[in-house]
């Protein structure tokens, strides 16, 4: 799932995630027989589609924040041809460098412009993956959020539960969080919707809301000699979701907190009026 935010005082208009691509031939060919294996997928309406039924057009957005830079959340970056892309610490070099020991490892080296790529910086209380490429290895810095978002300082701080966080615009309503265990550079992003509601886009910190919920385990299976998991580090994933059940039972700033994974069919099928242009 894709949604879309906007900031109430700059009019800044903002999209986190942007699914799967429209058409699956656009994928790069190393994914295609992985592709296969996860038949049928509806591609249809994408980010694109449902912006335009709502009156917007790819080009109104300022920035897309992604989760994460697997195929189904990066969507199709070209279309948005002024905004900034916005993705975790570490994700460029995952791009260029992959991920060889997961079958799910499908990335482009290509994905995102570099001239409109922000990759935040170093987090305060850095997430130990046991497997990942070395911090040798890390790309140059980007351009910071300072320029995106000026006079707003734009460092990690933490935010209970969670150890690292960003205020996006400083004034306490859109936060980037850091939410590690899935996929190296993973953000959830925790928005203001009312004076007594907040809603926590969760991403694929998990993958149903049985697991959430402490109703399952996360499943397992050996693959290359390894035994692995849909996350490339299960235990940073499963201390995630343990801040998460933590966030939605205690509220945030005296209000509730909504929890959306991005997917959750049954939430999605149950919240079609809150489908854009209505509002959650």
């Amino acid at each position: 799932m894709s949604f879309l935010l906007q900031h109430p005082q700059t009019g800044s208009k903002i999209v986190f995630d942007l699914g799967m691509r429209r058409n699956l031939d656009d994928y790069p060919c190393s994914i295609h027989p992985h592709l296969s294996t996860r038949q049928p997928i509806h591609t249809r309406p994408d980010a694109v589609e449902s912006l335009r039924k709502g009156g917007l057009d790819p080009s109104d957005i300022d920035m897309v924040i992604l989760s994460h830079v697997h195929y189904d959340h990066v969507g199709s970056p070209a279309d948005f041809t002024r905004a900034m892309f916005i993705v975790g610490y570490g994700t460029r070099n995952l791009l260029e460098h992959g991920m060889k020991y997961h079958s799910a490892a499908h990335f482009e080296a290509d994905l995102l412009p570099a001239e409109r790529t922000i990759e935040l910086p170093i987090q305060a209380k850095l997430p130990n993956y046991k497997l990942t490429v070395g911090p040798e290895a890390l790309s140059p810095p980007t351009i910071s959020l300072d320029r995106l978002v000026p006079e707003v300082p734009h460092h990690w701080k933490p935010l209970a539960p969670f150890d690292n966080a960003i205020d996006l615009f400083g004034d306490g309503l859109i936060y980037i969080v850091d939410s590690p265990g899935h996929l190296v550079g993973h953000l959830n992003v925790l928005a203001k919707v009312s004076h007594d509601k907040w809603v926590y886009l969760a991403g694929d910190a998990c993958h149903h809301p049985r697991i959430l919920d402490g109703l399952t385990e996360m499943a397992t299976w050996e693959e290359n000699g390894m035994v692995v998991c849909i996350h490339s580090d299960k235990d940073l994933a499963s201390d995630t979701i343990t801040k998460i059940r933590r966030l939605r039972k205690e509220g945030f700033c005296g209000a509730s907190v909504e929890v959306v994974l991005a997917h959750d069919i049954k939430w999605y099928n149950e919240h079609q009026d809150g489908i854009f242009p209505a509002i959650l």
